[in-house]
């Protein structure tokens, strides 16, 4: 079956439709992220109301669908949040889903994902046209219509998987208008002087492996910068978000195996390996690999922390980036065997980065 047949549905010549028109009049050259923000809609509505593509709405069967992705064969995968774009290539593989939690680790680690299923909502199948003929994918939004995660499929995939996964969570009702929420979660945090700020830290220091850092958090209820503060030096250190490009080039020079954290409220989406080509173009630092890109918006960063964990197999150290509302922005960190240390490079290349000094 030939992919454009797949997509039957249509959408008459909406309001938003006009709207969309009369932008990309004014403004060809702008991203759909962007639109979204200056049409006041979700992303979402953009592809649900087929502003500049064909989409066909899918079912809420997320699981069942992540299970069938392998079929797709190699694709690449697209996790992003306000101030960072992660792209990684490879295939779908070794799926695990358990309730609400998914996980997809490839065994050559191409593919590495942590899925909250419990915030996906919609899903779409979508076709657009480009400069380099039509791109076929699968786009994934939470309630508010937020992305959460997009599958393009590539030259070598497997087409027909994909036509047969769309028609099999093709969802039923394809007329009318979706309804996305208004309603963003926000979590509750105590404040500083609420918090038992020498448990805290007793805790901190008293884990044997970083995952045990997230229930950390939640018993004392604060946020991860929140404790990066509390608990500051030599634990948390403050760093200058500049250092971010230091870091990526010395990699780069390096040829260090390192692991990059992108996510957002519903996908956390991991690199792990070399990166090579590290450019600066306009307000954004790239990483342009073959199989891995990173777009990290540099204005959009206003705290860079440099985090010791100790673990059973000594101490962990990330480098983490947040915005100006707390929210995570990339995480990296070396590649690293459970069982074994930390890659000494690794370590010295993250201790030597610039400003450590408490930024105020």
């Amino acid at each position: 079956m030939p992919l454009t047949d797949v997509f039957t549905r249509s959408v008459s010549n909406s309001e938003l439709q006009q709207r969309f028109a009369q932008l990309m009049a004014a403004e060809p050259e702008i991203r759909r992220r962007d639109i979204a923000h200056k049409l006041d809609v979700s992303e979402a509505a953009l592809i649900d109301q087929q502003c500049g593509v064909q989409s066909v709405r899918l079912n809420d069967q997320f699981a069942d669908m992540i299970q069938a992705m392998p079929d797709l064969g190699y694709i690449m995968t697209l996790t992003r949040n306000e101030y960072a774009v992660h792209e990684r290539k490879g295939i779908y593989d070794n799926v695990r889903i358990g309730g609400p939690m998914g996980l997809v680790i490839t065994e050559d680690r191409k593919i590495d994902l942590r899925i909250v299923l419990s915030r996906w909502a919609f899903g779409y199948a979508v076709r657009e046209e480009t400069a380099r003929g039509d791109r076929f994918s699968l786009q994934f939004f939470d309630h508010t219509g937020t992305a959460i995660q997009k599958i393009f499929l590539q030259p070598d995939s497997y087409e027909q998987g994909y036509a047969e996964l769309v028609n099999t969570f093709r969802a039923t009702e394809q007329g009318g208008e979706e309804t996305y929420s208004d309603t963003v979660e926000v979590p509750e945090y105590a404040a500083d002087e609420q918090v038992d700020v020498a448990r805290l830290t007793e805790e901190w220091l008293a884990m044997t492996d970083v995952h045990q850092f997230f229930g950390m958090l939640r018993r004392h209820q604060v946020s991860r910068e929140q404790a990066f503060r509390l608990v500051g030096a030599p634990h948390a250190e403050a760093i200058d978000p500049a250092g971010i490009v230091t870091l990526l080039e010395q990699a780069a020079a390096k040829a260090l195996s390192i692991m990059c954290f992108v996510g957002n409220r519903g996908n956390i989406q991991i690199h792990t390996g070399p990166v090579k080509t590290i450019k600066r173009m306009g307000p954004w630092l790239n990483v342009l690999d073959p199989e891995f890109n990173l777009h990290l918006l540099e204005n959009g960063v206003a705290g860079a922390w440099l985090i010791r964990k100790p673990t059973e197999d000594g101490i962990v150290t990330s480098v983490e980036l947040y915005d100006h509302a707390g929210e995570t922005i990339a995480q990296f960190f070396g590649q690293r065997q459970e069982g074994n240390p930390e890659n000494a490079v690794w370590r010295e290349l993250a201790e030597s980065l610039p400003g450590r000094e408490a930024v105020a």
